[in-house]
């Protein structure tokens, strides 16, 4: 290599890895930089502020721009994506040939380690993005609808710290959603390990769950909250959250511990150790509803009821041990039961009840 083309490259890299160069976005301890490649100048910039937006929407916005407004703009875009509308709807500039450049980098002792390096028409990029969000949708949603990729990472932390991200996840993870390849299985195996160890079952988890199931697994996992599905896991959590919340109607919603806190982590993992204790104590709590308010308790019951109609005896209902898919399945179906119960008033008093 002549000293010509390396103080070029090296010239060229150090801009990129500047803050302020627009080019440079930090996901776990990779630094990524990105340019686009293209004859029409206008693209190349409509192209890298649009990967910009989906690394991190909050952070896209040009000098002395007004933020509601850019956000506005921003988050527009993204949804049309996520929709699954082409990029010449979009934005008709980028189908002009342009190539894009993903070079993702970390510290290793006193040189630099290349964790990917991708290259590729940004039309290819954009529909594996769109794929990326398709698999990654939940309902209901996480409060922010388009949250920034160390968002997630955040979520695979210990204390939810950014320096905490396992080395090497992130890297992996952003080549995939840009690449189409697999998921690392790292993803969730870490997601299930911080559940366990702090009882949070949150949006952002649980869409991480959801997309290596549907990727990696092939496996169908529901958006929303699914009545009809038969797997054991997506039951059991279903079955979980039930439990959890006759708890919370018979003691009120300030317990110092609650079903969650207690049983979450065992389970999720070895459903046949806990389920039985969790019966128990919902029949208890269930009496206790029952002298204040008996049709609510009659509703309850109807819930664990049609739930437990979906379980066949004779196919072990309450499994020894479940796999890592079926741990993912059964924190899916606890999302989807326990927000259920926000936004329904399925366990409301019975019409007569009221009349009394």
């Amino acid at each position: 290599m002549s000293e010509a083309a390396a103080f070029a490259y090296t010239t060229a890299l150090n801009r990129f890895l500047e803050r302020d160069s627009q080019h440079r976005i930090q996901i776990g301890d990779a630094s990524t930089v990105f340019w686009a490649d293209a004859s029409d100048t206008k693209a190349s910039e409509e192209a890298e502020a649009m990967f910009a937006a989906w690394m991190d929407p909050s952070a896209v916005r040009p000098p002395g721009a007004d933020e509601t407004t850019e956000t506005a703009k921003v988050a527009a875009k993204l949804e049309m994506i996520a929709r699954g509308q082409p990029l010449a709807e979009v934005n008709p500039v980028l189908t002009k040939g342009v190539r894009f450049h993903v070079l993702a980098l970390a510290p290793n002792a006193a040189r630099l380690s290349i964790r990917f390096y991708l290259e590729d028409d940004f039309g290819v990029i954009a529909e594996r993005y769109r794929r990326f969000l398709d698999e990654m949708r939940i309902d209901p949603p996480p409060r922010d609808a388009h949250p920034a990729l160390w968002k997630y990472l955040a979520e695979t932390a210990v204390l939810g710290k950014r320096e905490n991200v396992p080395p090497n996840l992130a890297g992996e993870w952003l080549r995939s959603i840009l690449s189409g390849a697999p998921y690392p299985m790292t993803l969730l195996a870490t997601v299930l390990m911080r559940i366990r160890a702090d009882g949070d079952v949150s949006a952002l988890r649980v869409t991480m769950m959801k997309a290596v199931l549907i990727r990696n697994i092939k496996k169908e996992a529901p958006v929303a909250l699914d009545p009809e599905c038969r797997d054991k896991g997506y039951i059991l959590g279903r079955l979980f959250a039930v439990y959890e919340h006759v708890q919370s109607a018979a003691l009120g919603p300030k317990v110092n511990a609650t079903v969650k806190d207690k049983f979450y982590a065992s389970a999720s993992a070895q459903p046949r150790k806990v389920f039985a204790l969790l019966e128990h104590g919902s029949a208890n709590h269930l009496s206790k509803v029952g002298k204040v308010s008996p049709g609510r308790k009659v509703n309850l019951e109807k819930q664990v009821g049609a739930i437990m109609d979906l379980m066949t005896p004779s196919n072990d209902p309450y499994p020894a041990a479940l796999s890592a898919e079926q741990q993912a399945l059964f924190g899916l179906g606890y999302y989807h039961q326990r927000n259920d119960f926000f936004r329904k008033p399925q366990d409301a008093p019975a019409t007569e009840e009221k009349t009394q």
